[in-house]
């Protein structure tokens, strides 16, 4: 059916909203008959509102269908936002704990070189005490030494007085014995 039939049926064309009523009726034969009712036929009548109807309805239902999948995509999109707001959580939560844990290890590690080198430190300084017994008690034997040379040489001297003592007193004895 064209445009025109549509204008004729629904007078307005149907854009003010107003309800579609026919534009013109059928002329009616006089023949004395019982007046038929109005007739209208189905085919001109109906189908072009029916037509109408059929386009509304298939636009509200594919209008229904991207509303539907509109809606299922917001929902996939906000599960999806959802699982990446938990990752995003869990990730943020294993980065913290890796971190805890290094740090942990760290600590740890750093403790144990700070005892490793205290240990070491404390192995030199017994070995530093220990050279350093050594030389005192190296010294002291040399200083004993010294001691007791220094002692025999004082020994010496005076028995070296002793002896020109007692050689003078021979001497002075002979002298003594010889002037008489």
């Amino acid at each position: 059916m064209d445009n025109n039939n549509i204008n004729q049926v629904t007078g307005d064309n149907g854009r003010n909203g107003k309800k579609a009523f026919p534009a013109a009726y059928p002329q009616r034969k006089n023949t004395g008959e019982k007046p038929e009712k109005d007739v209208m036929p189905n085919a001109v009548a109906s189908s072009p509102i029916r037509e109408e109807l059929d386009k509304l309805r298939a636009a509200a239902m594919a209008v229904q269908q991207i509303r539907l999948s509109a809606q299922r995509e917001l929902e996939l999109a906000k599960q999806m936002r959802l699982e990446a707001q938990k990752y995003q959580q869990e990730t943020e939560t294993k980065a913290r704990s890796q971190a805890q844990q290094l740090l942990l290890h760290t600590r740890l590690s750093t403790q144990k070189e700070i005892e490793e080198l205290i240990h070491k430190a404390g192995t030199e300084i017994q070995k530093v005490l220990a050279d350093i017994r050594v030389i005192r008690i190296s010294a002291q034997e040399e200083f004993a030494a010294q001691r007791k040379y220094t002692d025999a040489a004082r020994i010496c001297s005076l028995s070296l007085v002793y002896q020109r003592n007692g050689d003078m007193a021979d001497d002075s004895e002979k002298l003594l014995v010889a002037g008489k």
